[in-house]
């Protein structure tokens, strides 16, 4: 209960800040989706007259594209919080809740992710081949949760970092730079490297199931992907959960916790 009450007050506030400054959460929305959709047209060399054709005949890059938003959240949150929190003076504060850091963690990721769902939703509608568009939202849903799940534990070791070494920004940022590969090139023409690396990668695995959802095919064509996907992504937030508990009592001992 104390957890629901809490992803509720994390959505009213987002919620309030959007409502406050409706001209800037209608930018931001707009430019995810004109982004989502300009970028792969440039990389196809049909931009501006081309966007429909991209529309047409690759709606994976575009939904990957913007995936990338939501995988962000996962991926910077925790260093975002433990960086404003220390900056605030509040750190130490968090830290001794009844309900700890990491699940406060959680639930504000949660929330703006579920925040950050509707513009994705909005993108794959436009872009969805079939006529079953409700079927792919859900399944669509589900496979965004599960791989932010995977890329929020993969924010807490870079978090673990930053509770420890701190000033370590500059890793999640190269880290968000390296979804991009993955979001817009196709695994076959990915060198074997980059290929081996995105097999361990939540973010990598729902980029590729996205493909057969959108194009309508039968749920057990790609569910066992979708298992798949779920257990890396559970693998990676208990691993992240454990790296971060474990950094948390280290700077709490040495006394780390209050300074950024």
């Amino acid at each position: 209960m104390t957890g629901f009450a809490i992803l509720l007050a994390e959505l009213k506030r987002g919620l309030k800040n959007h409502l406050a400054y409706p001209v800037q959460a209608a930018c931001e929305v707009i430019t995810v989706i004109f982004i989502a959709v300009a970028v792969p047209s440039l990389l196809e060399g049909s931009f501006p007259q081309g966007i429909s054709g991209v529309l047409v005949e690759r709606p994976e890059k575009i939904v990957a594209f913007v995936t990338v938003f939501v995988a962000l959240i996962g991926l910077q949150i925790v260093h975002r919080i433990v960086r404003e929190e220390s900056d605030l003076g509040t750190l130490e504060q968090l830290c001794l809740t009844p309900i700890g850091l990491p699940s406060l963690i959680v639930f504000r990721c949660a929330a703006d992710t579920i925040r950050m769902m509707p513009v994705v939703l909005i993108v794959i509608g436009m872009v969805s081949r079939g006529q079953r568009v409700l079927q792919i939202l859900a399944a669509a849903s589900l496979i965004i949760f599960l791989m932010n799940t995977g890329m929020l534990g993969i924010g807490f070791l870079l978090g673990s970092l930053t509770l420890i070494a701190k000033r370590t920004g500059f890793i999640p940022n190269l880290a968000s730079l390296a979804l991009l590969p993955f979001a817009l090139t196709s695994s076959s023409k990915m060198p074997r490297t980059v290929e081996i690396a995105g097999s361990i990668v939540p973010f990598a695995h729902g980029v590729r199931l996205m493909e057969p959802v959108l194009k309508g095919s039968p749920a057990t064509s790609w569910i066992s992907s979708l298992v798949k996907l779920c257990i890396l992504s559970g693998l990676w937030f208990i691993l992240g959960i454990r790296c971060f508990v474990v950094a948390e009592r280290f700077a709490k001992d040495r006394g780390l916790l209050g300074k950024h």
